[in-house]
């Protein structure tokens, strides 16, 4: 980024990997797996190798001259940013020796490990499934998917020690961000508008869920505070707003008188460190009523 304004430097390189493998590039599968309920049809998961192919092909093809690195992602491809920095931080050393900086932007990727309004939890592949958490759903592509640790797996061995007895946890970012070495800079909303439809399972229209949306919030900075509340200082850097969003305005949004992108270069550059590179809207939703942004969905 260019440290004075919101414009990517010129002379960078992208590499776009369309997300499609249903769990974050993370899953692989020797054998196909049937569908439930479909006779006949099945899927093969090789997210995980798609992601090595991609970087071995890149390597090939002038990524050994890189000297920064940074991956990125939104929404899945956040979760996939959360999973995968460290994977290709250790690519990048093996195989570009002239590498001097390694960094991640997650991008709404932060989803929470949290209950829904309704207090239902659902079973896989049965009439219920479809009052399922978000949760849940996650425990069961940790199975579809075979997700593993090491070189066949999309999850850390790290993250595997911290989480011995329940290792699919390690495929949602709150149980998995400390486990992290790359630093990092997180773009989210506390009141996510995908997690507040399919994790929070509401549209807010009464007192009762209104006051669930507040409390969401609270919830999400309770989780959000390992990412920062390190005696050591933290390494990392956030942007997070009070927009009802999931596909946010960040070019526009701002707190304390920069927009997410003049934060996120600051703390590329070194110009801010330690707590001084999270950035947090203290306010309620859509800064209670002061943003305006099209992008924001309403709040009563």
């Amino acid at each position: 980024m260019n440290t004075e304004g919101d414009n990517l430097d010129s002379t960078c390189n992208c590499i776009y990997m369309p997300y499609g493998d249903g769990a974050s590039f993370s899953g692989y599968r020797k054998d196909v797996w049937p569908v439930p309920g479909m006779p006949g049809k099945n899927l093969t998961f090789r997210g995980i190798k798609n992601f090595d192919a991609t970087l071995a092909w890149a390597f090939e093809n002038g990524m050994k001259d890189a000297t920064e690195f940074v991956i990125t992602g939104g929404s899945a491809g956040g979760l996939s940013t959360f999973l995968h920095a460290d994977r290709a931080a250790v690519a990048l050393k093996a195989n570009a020796p002239r590498i001097m900086k390694v960094r991640a932007a997650p991008v709404v990727g932060y989803f929470l490990d949290h209950d829904n309004f309704k207090h239902t939890t659902g079973e896989p592949n049965t009439p219920s499934w479809g009052g399922a958490n978000y949760t849940t759903w996650m425990k069961y592509i940790y199975k579809m998917q075979n997700l593993t640790f090491g070189v066949d797996g999309g999850l850390t061995e790290k993250c595997m020690e911290e989480h011995p007895t329940a290792p699919g946890l390690c495929f949602m970012s709150p149980h998995m961000q400390d486990t992290i070495e790359t630093p990092f800079f997180m773009f989210n909303s506390k009141y996510d508008a995908w997690q507040l439809g399919n994790e929070f399972q509401s549209h807010w229209t009464t007192p009762a869920e209104q006051a669930g949306v507040l409390q969401y919030g609270k919830d999400f900075l309770a989780q959000f505070a390992a990412v920062y509340q390190d005696p050591g200082g933290t390494k990392n850097g956030a942007m997070i707003t009070s927009c009802i969003c999931h596909g946010c305005p960040w070019s526009t949004l701002e707190l304390e008188g920069k927009t997410s992108f003049q934060h996120y270069a600051a703390w590329m550059a070194g110009n801010t460190t330690g707590q001084d590179s999270i950035h947090i809207d203290p306010r309620l939703p859509n800064g209670g009523g002061a943003i305006t942004d099209s992008h924001c969905a309403k709040f009563p």
